[in-house]
């Protein structure tokens, strides 16, 4: 089946309400749907089809979630690309990805200019010939929507690139439909729904799991342009959305602007999903103080995502510190060095499997072989399982800190640091040492300015093993963020090494 069914498999359900609000402004199934059709329209007049790929590089709006679904109708690859990259990063996916046409938002265009390939472009707010809106209107309508196998290609998403380029992940039709079905099956979503989306449709996690997947249970879809706190509160109260999704970076700036704001009403939010990143239980704590709601934690990876999560129709609250049990139809072991099975409660690296995981990563079979191993994804994260089922990550591999011989996952040290009342973000790092190999560093943003390095530290000392305690604490006015918001240790680790 092609991922568009998804969205043409629902049309009663949105036959009395809109299928997206997007600033406010609702969108009909009907006006979408001409968009759709008039589009793959044009796409296959201009000969695209299957195996061809089509960059997509747009703000979150409603012309997104039409060319998506068009180009996937159409029997094309949709390569959903982060309209926050330089140029020098987008031209590299356009090299390697080979397109036969991007479409993309007019201030986007000149970042192409120095790509090797040349290609087609459509362009939102050009005002010229090429312009979405002109070339939408005078197409003819293509109502056919390919026949794909779900082992057909349908989207390369592009990964963060923390070591090297970034690659490609390629994902089959079949993986994604199962994605975006199971989770909404999983949380019970409903056409009485509406979900928000505040993080970019360029990324998996927004489009599958919160956009796609919502549709799929016949759920309005409040799609937001970009993430900022007032703009998440405001519209939770206008539209009285019921579900949300984002990392907990989104979840703190909320929790800030709701602790200052008390007349933010955001009652009507019935469950709430995070991931992308580690969510310690005190933030958890602090979000069901300032906003009102449990924060459910998942966890998975582009490669495979999602993996895990709780069940929200059975358990009013996650385990502390844990991302959940095995979604159904998943899996994941935690292996040792050889990748053999350890024992529950004994940290190793996270293995991940499913009817969801990558076909591979696009032209880099020598990476696929590295990364999928016996139909397992190897995550690069580490951690534990406990006699239930349940899974808690401590860190990445890399990020694991060796102090005096002892390790130290960053994540226990950050849990720690967050339950001081004054702590609003922080991440812990690993800095090279000559006695103990290398120090535990925490860099600290702080809520007041009147926290000091010693009431922090002091503070430390009653959570922690000694050897865990930061030796060193830096306040800092913002952690530097990746597309995603999830926290970018490395550059941490570099401003670090000039300290």
């Amino acid at each position: 089946m092609n991922i568009a069914s998804i969205f043409w498999n629902q049309r009663n359900a949105y036959a009395s309400k809109p299928i997206l609000i997007v600033d406010d402004k609702p969108v009909s199934f009907d006006e979408l749907a001409d968009c759709i059709q008039r589009l793959t329209g044009e796409l296959r007049a201009r000969g695209i089809g299957s195996g061809d790929r089509v960059i997509l590089a747009m703000n979150n709006c409603t012309e997104w979630m039409a060319s998506i679904l068009a180009v996937l109708g159409a029997g094309a690859i949709c390569v959903p690309t982060n309209p926050g990259l330089r140029p020098p990063e987008m031209c590299n996916i356009a090299n390697h990805c080979q397109p036969k046409l991007a479409i993309l938002d007019s201030e986007l265009v000149g970042h192409f200019d120095d790509a090797k390939v040349k290609f087609d472009k459509i362009v939102r707010g050009s005002g010229a010939a090429n312009d979405w809106a002109v070339v939408v209107s005078a197409a003819n309508k293509d109502v056919v929507v390919a026949d794909t196998k779900d082992s057909d290609s349908a989207l390369i998403f592009y990964t963060s690139g923390t070591t090297g380029l970034p690659k490609g992940v390629l994902l089959n039709h079949g993986a994604e439909i199962f994605a975006a079905t199971m989770f909404s099956k999983h949380i019970a979503v409903t056409p009485s729904d509406r979900t928000l989306v505040m993080g970019s449709l360029a990324f998996i996690y927004p489009l599958i799991i919160n956009a796609l997947a919502s549709i799929s249970g016949g759920a309005s879809v409040v799609l937001q342009s970009r993430f900022h706190p007032q703009l998440a509160a405001d519209a939770i109260r206008n539209h009285s959305v019921t579900i949300m999704m984002g990392v907990p970076t989104m979840y703190v700036m909320l929790m800030n602007f709701a602790e200052t704001n008390r007349n933010s009403d955001l009652s009507s939010i019935r469950m709430a999903f995070s991931g992308g990143a580690s969510l310690p239980d005190a933030l958890v704590k602090r979000g069901r103080a300032s906003l009102g709601f449990n924060i459910f934690d998942l966890w998975g990876m582009t490669e495979c995502t999602p993996v895990t999560t709780f069940d929200p129709k059975r358990e009013k609250a996650g385990q502390p510190d844990s991302c959940g049990r095995a979604l159904p139809g998943c899996a994941f072991k935690i292996v040792d060095d050889d990748l053999k099975e350890v024992s529950v409660g004994t940290v190793g690296e996270i293995l991940l499997t499913g009817p969801l995981r990558m076909t591979g990563y696009y032209l880099n079979p020598q990476v696929t072989a590295e990364t999928l191993v016996d139909g397992w994804v190897r995550s690069g994260d580490l951690g534990m399982t406990d006699k239930d089922g349940f899974l808690y990550i401590v860190g990445r591999k890399k990020d694991l800190i060796i102090r005096g011989g002892a390790n130290v996952y960053p994540v226990d040290v950050e849990e720690a640091l967050y339950t001081h009342d004054d702590v609003a973000e922080c991440a812990v790092i690993g800095k090279p040492d000559d006695t103990f190999g290398e120090i535990v560093k925490a860099y600290v943003v702080r809520k007041r300015p009147e926290l000091s390095v010693d009431a922090l530290t002091a503070h430390c000392k009653t959570k922690l093993a000694d050897y865990k305690v930061p030796s060193e604490i830096e306040f800092i006015e913002e952690l530097p963020k990746g597309p995603t918001g999830k926290i970018l240790r490395r550059e941490l680790r570099e401003m670090s090494a000039h300290t």
